[in-house]
């Protein structure tokens, strides 16, 4: 039995609108225009007095580095969702603060180039940047790249092309309400869309051909990483819901994994809505220890 908070919550993300954005991609498109003219939700305040925060830029784009002790003994890669057209949410800083205090990690915050300005290749290439940069500090197993939503799907399909060319590997990957197929296609995917508070087929398909670009197609990987070869890859912690429009995909690439030599554990929660484990109910705080425990385990 789902909890009270999480049942409010449920009634609140109805009321939120933000599946109104995504139910048609005009409506989409004229929001994130909306979106691209306010200020960005960087830390506020409190996290600031809580633990030092650094910012600076790539290219144009911010990063910020949060660490709750001088000496961190491990390193999260956090990469944000928003279909890969929104930018990073207030939202995210209390959870990342939390989980960079619970690891002893220092996480840096990549705000990547979003679409339809730029599309996965050029995000890619900006992100290889940051991870090298990384990398010119700590050894690779030492690295934890984590995401959610289209952040997680990048976060898989950055890790392909890591292998693909060559290129040292995380320790280990966190994906939280993975979009793991931007074909929206999944049979499952219209009954679970009369659930889901927050996301549309018909917004999130636009916004994979948007990410996809000319460079790309949305049924092959990397812009729909499920399509790709997960061997080889590092052990993989995959979080999701029933009540997620993105569930029916986390699940076949559990299946993919079962098929193959790659550890991956992987929880699944009856009647959660996307990205859950973000927001203020007791289901989402007890797996964010969960979601820490695995990365103090791995690295």
């Amino acid at each position: 039995m789902t909890s009270k908070r999480a049942w409010l919550l449920d009634k609140a993300l109805r009321f939120a609108g933000a599946k109104a954005y995504f139910s048609n991609p005009d409506k989409l498109r004229a929001h994130v225009a909306r979106q691209r003219k306010k200020k960005l939700a960087a830390p506020g305040k409190a996290l600031r007095r809580k633990m030092h925060v650094r910012q600076s830029e790539k290219a144009g784009h911010p990063v910020f580095k949060l660490s709750s002790r001088p000496d961190p003994k491990r390193y999260i890669l956090y990469i944000h969702g928003g279909a890969y057209v929104l930018g990073i949410q207030s939202v995210y800083w209390k959870f990342l603060s939390e989980i960079t205090d619970k690891t002893d990690a220092e996480t840096i915050v990549a705000c990547y180039p979003l679409a339809p300005e730029s599309d996965w290749r050029s995000s890619y290439d900006w992100m290889m940047a940051v991870y090298e940069d990384l990398l010119a500090r700590t050894d690779s197993d030492n690295v934890t790249i984590m995401g959610d939503s289209a952040g997680a799907g990048f976060t898989l399909g950055f890790t392909q092309l890591l292998r693909d060319e060559g290129k040292e590997l995380p320790g280990h990957l966190v994906l939280l309400s993975p979009w793991l197929d931007v074909t929206m296609t999944d049979p499952m995917q219209p009954a679970i869309e009369q659930k889901d508070r927050i996301l549309a087929r018909a917004g999130l398909k636009a916004a994979g051909e948007w990410w996809a670009g000319s460079s790309g197609k949305t049924d092959a990987s990397p812009v729909s990483p499920l399509f790709g070869d997960i061997e080889g890859l590092p052990p993989i912690s995959v979080f999701t819901g029933t009540f997620d429009i993105l569930w029916p995909d986390a699940r076949k690439l559990k299946e993919k994994a079962d098929k193959s030599a790659v550890a991956m554990d992987y929880y699944e929660y009856p009647a959660m809505q996307h990205v859950w484990m973000l927001f203020p109910i007791p289901e989402a705080k007890a797996v964010r220890e969960t979601i820490a425990s695995q990365i103090r385990r791995s690295i």
